[in-house]
């Protein structure tokens, strides 16, 4: 029984901590990052010695399984040389800024070794390194060492602790407090908001798993895992994002009709209830409780045309200095936050405050990463990316090859939910930088790692237990 319980929470146990270990990094970015290392060598511990095993396998056979897949993931070896990129951007980092006096302009030295990639200053480099870690990681324990039943339990877990941390956020906002008060709607790379939606949209999919629990047990998880995240998507989000997430969540809601209608009256109450008392609980806080609040301002930027102007302006703005920076470092870019710095060499002094209101972000986390790390980071972040998306849509093509409604009615909604999140945040990273958070990254990595295993693989093999 012990070993049962350990084989099914161990690992998803250490891969939280880790998870939430990047959230709180957020806020205490000097010694976050550095524990997050030590998280991360113990989650491989517990993967080689406590992996999920298949019914009727022992453990020796479930650790010999389990290392094998791994060593023939290609995530592994896509992951492993991102992570050895953004290590030589760290420990080839160091230019300091000089005035050239021929031409009277200020100018960033070579780093110590110039053919290697490199970054200006070490810290941003590190953080780099740390979330790519903390997401090839995961990625892979995901995808190798956890069945249904765990990645199902941390999909709870990581929805209802969203929702908690999204309220505590939220009230502490509406009540002043710093930074909370001043994050509101900005379209930061750590924008909370984009966090809170996309996990609001993974729960909308959740949130049918519990069509056969107790109501009250619906409720409580439905407060905090749909209002919660409801609350701080709206709290902290930009407009034009509040505006992608509410397409994402009335698309999701019509695959609940679809999938409802062969269920009793008694489920589909339930079910629509919670949602119901959600939408409902903040129309109440937002027009009684809190009148005035940011978020009716968002959803009214949305029909004037100054605020698209305004955004379209300011893209171009950063873009024209972005291709300039990368025409110079094609290959290997400018490393970690590089474009802030390079940028203001590039550009006229009355432009230096444009610049810096940007917050050294894009507002497209393509050509961001493109600027930073070149076609070779660019590449490798992309060739992780279609390795988490080629198991996805080589099993989707097995359901819908068999041609049965129930199949894609009883295909867990956890894919569907996760998918359209992913879809989401992937427009969201061309109008905006969500990617270079590593709160966002961590989760959209993650996700796009576990919903494959959701899904059949056309072989007849025993299910995960664990």
């Amino acid at each position: 029984m012990i070993q049962k319980m350990l084989t099914k929470y161990w690992l998803v146990f250490h891969v939280a901590v880790l998870f939430f270990a990047t959230w709180a990094s957020v806020f205490h970015s000097n010694t976050g990052w550095v524990i997050c290392f030590w998280l991360a060598f113990f989650a491989i511990q517990a993967f080689l010695l406590l992996p999920s095993g298949l019914r009727g396998e022992t453990l020796g056979a479930a650790q010999s399984r389990s290392l094998g897949s791994a060593i023939q993931d290609p995530f592994v070896y896509a992951g492993i040389a991102f992570i050895c990129f953004t290590g030589l951007q760290w420990l080839n980092s160091g230019c300091p800024l000089v005035y050239v006096e021929d031409t009277e302009v200020w100018r960033y030295r070579s780093p110590p070794v110039s053919w290697l990639p490199f970054s200006i200053q070490p810290f941003p480099a590190f953080t780099i390194m740390a979330i790519v870690v903390v997401s090839v990681v995961g990625g892979v324990l995901f995808r190798n060492g956890m069945g249904r039943a765990s990645k199902r339990f941390f999909l709870n877990l990581a929805s209802m602790v969203s929702g908690c941390v999204a309220l505590y956020m939220v009230v502490q906002g509406l009540s002043g407090v710093q930074p909370y008060a001043a994050w509101g709607g900005e379209a930061k790379a750590c924008n909370w908001g984009t966090c809170f939606g996309f996990w609001m949209i993974v729960a909308l999919g959740g949130h049918l798993n519990f069509m056969d629990t107790r109501f009250s047990k619906t409720l409580v998880w439905s407060f905090f895992s749909l209002l919660g995240n409801l609350l701080g998507m709206l709290q902290f989000e930009t407009p034009l994002g509040i505006a992608l997430f509410a397409v994402a969540a009335v698309v999701m809601l019509g695959y609940w009709v679809f999938v409802l209608r062969q269920e009793n009256g008694t489920t589909q109450l339930k079910l629509f209830s919670c949602v119901l008392m959600a939408a409902v609980l903040t129309g109440v806080f937002f027009v009684f409780l809190s009148p005035g609040h940011p978020a009716t301002e968002k959803v009214t930027l949305l029909t004037h045309s100054a605020y698209y102007k305004g955004h379209l302006n300011e893209r171009q703005f950063l873009a024209s200095i972005a291709w300039r920076i990368w025409q110079d470092f094609s290959w290997l870019g400018v490393g970690a936050d590089g474009f802030a710095h390079y940028g203001q060499t590039l550009i006229e002094e009355a432009d230096w405050a444009r610049l810096e209101a940007c917050g050294g972000h894009l507002s497209n986390d393509w050509l961001q990463f493109l600027t930073e790390h070149g076609i070779v980071g660019l590449g490798l972040f992309a060739a992780l990316i279609l390795v988490l998306l080629g198991p996805l849509f080589s099993r989707l093509r097995i359901v819908f090859q068999q041609k049965e409604r129930e199949a894609v009615v009883e295909m867990d909604a956890y894919v569907v939910s996760g998918v359209l999140a992913s879809v989401v945040m992937l427009v969201s990273s061309v109008l905006f930088s969500p990617l270079q958070s590593g709160a966002i990254l961590v989760s959209f990595v993650y996700v796009l790692a576990m919903i494959p295993g959701f899904l059949p693989t056309g072989k007849n093999v025993n299910e995960v237990r664990g």
